[in-house]
């Protein structure tokens, strides 16, 4: 789901908190050596996406930042700021070729890395590993 963050607005933050969880503390952050990348270029997305950058000359580009129950990937245009908040159970995520592609249900991303440089794996792995912890802990509460 996108929305515009560009206002502090209590409800989209607590739509936020629901999605993907609260951001993690800074202690954790540090355990964890970094929730967050580098500005990612974005090379492709699908239409919804692509209608909220629109109109922009220049190069697009965003961030990830992870979250106990997913992933943000935000992103500004103009003077606004969107998050596209994608719980883990619909988080997909494939690297080839020094491309990353990021899906949910209905949208996509296609990411490189600017100027010639390489996407982070060690986050990649961050991701996939909080995404299997996640879906461990899904598991269990099933079982329970």
């Amino acid at each position: 789901m996108i929305f515009n963050i560009t206002y502090n607005e209590r409800k989209i933050e607590n739509e936020l908190i629901e999605l993907v969880g609260k951001p993690f503390g800074f202690f954790d952050r540090i355990k964890m050596g970094g929730i967050g990348t580098n500005k990612l270029q974005i090379l492709e997305a699908t239409k919804t996406i692509a209608k909220c950058i629109e109109g922009r000359s220049v190069t697009n580009y965003c961030y990830l930042e992870l979250r106990p129950k997913g992933l943000i990937v935000g992103f500004q245009s103009h003077l606004k700021t969107y998050a596209w908040a994608i719980p883990f159970h619909l988080l997909h995520v494939y690297y080839n070729g020094g491309l990353l592609s990021i899906y949910d249900n209905k949208d996509s991303v296609k990411l490189g890395a600017p100027f010639n440089g390489k996407v982070d794996k060690k986050y990649l792995r961050k991701i996939l590993d909080l995404k299997m912890k996640y879906s461990e802990n899904l598991k269990m509460r099933e079982h329970e």
